[in-house]
């Protein structure tokens, strides 16, 4: 097992952005990441100066099953009360 290891993904369809959530699993120490996803697809092109290469690459190898929705929790809509 990696460093890194993803526990779940929610996404705002709306602002197009993903959280990512998950435990750096050496330190044992939660992170939550936010990833531009235009078109529903996460865009890694855009990221990071300040993200570990590990955790990069672990986006880019399960960015399909993201994309794909294995790692949803919750697809949220805000609504706004008037």
């Amino acid at each position: 097992m990696g460093k890194y290891r993803i526990f779940f993904v929610y996404r705002i369809k709306d602002l197009n952005y993903v959280h990512v959530h998950g435990m750096n699993m050496k330190d044992k120490k939660l992170f939550t990441v936010l990833v531009a996803s235009p078109n529903d697809k996460i865009d890694l092109a855009h990221h990071h100066e300040q993200l570990p290469d590990e955790l990069l690459s672990v986006l880019e190898m399960e960015s399909s099953r993201i994309n794909a929705g294995l790692y949803d929790l919750a697809h949220w809509e805000p609504y706004t009360y008037s």
